[in-house]
């Protein structure tokens, strides 16, 4: 609960407050009120408690920063990206792309990740079976650590990122906005029709779909550097032409790129810092805090 010592501050942000005293003066349970609500206009970011426990390997790092690296054209699940997602692979890692060369980071051509690949996959196999959907992980890690071990053999290759776009369950909630939110995002229900409005009895409580960008990377000697996951869009909306109160699956799948901007600024924070991320800051005088402040 805010005190009456935070209320000058917040009321000045929000235009209703000067430095000669309040233009209104109301009881301080209703100015208590007021500074709840306009915290968040406040605020630069709204802290979002879903963001996702990230690893990373400051050490190693700091041992050898990361200056250029390749991108896999596989996931590193060993499973193929889901049908639903798969039109938004090349545009998502297009997005990647740009979001490391914006940030001083260089690529490698991926072809050369294609061609160690492959020829790990003639010498043990296909890991993977898609009649049953299940991969051998004996023959995942086989295949794994002899691609990364061709790898080697490009000196100024520093990493190998995996750029998984994965589905999973998500649910909106029933509260006022009924928000969506996962990791470290925050997304409103979307509507198709002409409508957009949404029926007193619909029910807020089923089980969708939302698509979210997996990190990974490893060194090319197989050391893991860093793993975290940022939200990006659900994928099913409301249709306001069926008189059924359910979801359907929506007809343009990852079509706002400024969700996506948001999901891999989350995704790859802290190895480079997201300007507004919304989860908490590490604590001072920890290898991550300083870490931030160096990419600062």
């Amino acid at each position: 609960m805010f005190t009456s010592h935070h209320l000058p501050p917040l009321l000045e942000c929000a235009g209703i407050f000067n430095k000669k005293g309040p233009i209104v003066r109301r009881s301080l349970f209703i100015l208590t009120l007021f500074a709840a609500v306009l915290a968040t206009g406040c605020s630069s970011t709204d802290y979002n408690p879903t963001t996702y426990d990230y690893f990373i390997s400051q050490e190693d790092i700091q041992q050898k920063p990361i200056k250029k690296v390749i991108l896999a054209t596989v996931n590193v699940s060993g499973e193929p990206t889901r049908s639903v997602l798969r039109d938004s692979v090349d545009k998502v890692d297009g997005m990647i792309k740009d979001y490391l060369e914006a940030n001083g980071i260089s690529l490698a051509p991926t072809h050369l990740f294609n061609n160690a690949w492959q020829q790990a996959l003639l010498t043990y196999g296909n890991f993977y079976d898609p009649t049953t959907g299940k991969v051998d992980r004996e023959g995942w890690q086989k295949v794994m650590a002899t691609t990364l071990q061709s790898l080697q053999g490009q000196k100024d290759i520093d990493a190998v990122i995996f750029t998984d776009l994965i589905e999973h369950d998500v649910q909106h909630s029933p509260s006022m906005k009924h928000y969506a939110r996962w990791y470290g995002i925050s997304r409103e229900p979307a509507t198709e029709g002409a409508s957009s409005s949404v029926s007193t009895e619909f029910n807020w409580s089923q089980i969708i779909k939302g698509a979210s960008l997996a990190i990974t990377i490893y060194s090319t000697e197989g050391k893991p550097l860093f793993s975290s996951r940022g939200g990006i869009d659900t994928l099913h909306s409301i249709d306001s032409r069926k008189s059924d109160k359910g979801f359907v699956r929506r007809k343009k799948i990852l079509s706002r790129s400024s969700n996506i901007e948001e999901g891999i600024e989350l995704a790859f924070h802290p190895l480079i810092t997201m300007k507004n991320y919304p989860g908490k800051k590490p604590p001072e005088n920890t290898p991550e805090a300083e870490g931030n402040q160096a990419s600062q």
